[in-house]
């Protein structure tokens, strides 16, 4: 049983896009079965066969990588990890990349080491929100809307299972939620994240 992570590369760079795909096909764990410089070609294979993880440039010839993100999210959900690498490091391009809901945003000038673990990572479920980013303003904009409705339910003590049900997803699923959730605000338990919503206002129309 085949049980490597099936990447796919989106970058406009032919030589980092050989560079990346050769370093990542020496890890084990890891293949490559197809790299694209054709933001085209990576939509066309991807209708055919998804991977686990696109790892993807935000600047690509005639789209938007934020984008074509947003559109692969909308359509796979959280089946298929998304990582962005980027030259830009701005604080709203973090935020527009995890209100998508993306698992990483990395810079270009990321190691292979982090590129590689925010690989791994993203296969448990873990975002990987950058450390310099504010707490509080990061915990409020990157939750994603789907977190946000599990929130909610976390805060009327309802049961992972109770969750899957009323939102139709697998227990599984929730629990990646809960771990994003629990990553994002800080906290180390459901209760604890309930509470730093509160804190934050995210649960401010909320009542008990």
């Amino acid at each position: 049983m085949n049980t490597s992570i099936r990447v796919y590369l989106l970058d406009d760079h032919p030589l980092l896009l050989e560079g990346l795909k050769n370093r990542l096909e020496a890890e084990p764990g890891i293949e490559v079965p197809h790299a694209f410089t054709d933001p085209y070609e990576f939509t066309v294979q991807i209708e055919r066969s998804c991977p686990d993880v696109v790892l993807m440039d935000i600047s690509l010839p005639h789209t938007d990588g934020f984008q074509l993100a947003l559109q692969l999210k909308e359509r796979y959900g959280n089946a298929l990890k998304i990582i962005l690498l980027s030259g830009y490091t701005y604080e709203e391009f973090y935020f527009k990349a995890f209100k998508i809901g993306v698992h990483a945003y990395l810079s270009k000038q990321a190691s292979y080491a982090k590129i590689i673990n925010a690989i791994k990572q993203s296969m448990l479920g873990h975002i990987l929100v950058p450390e310099n980013i504010g707490a509080a303003h990061s915990s409020t904009d990157a939750l994603t809307p789907a977190e946000r409705e599990v929130l909610r339910m976390l805060a009327q003590e309802k049961t992972n299972k109770e969750i899957a049900s009323e939102l139709a997803i697998s227990q599984r699923t929730v629990e990646y939620h809960l771990a994003s959730i629990n990553q994002k605000l800080g906290a180390k338990t459901r209760i604890g994240a309930v509470v730093k919503a509160f804190e934050l206002g995210l649960l401010h129309n909320f009542h008990i």
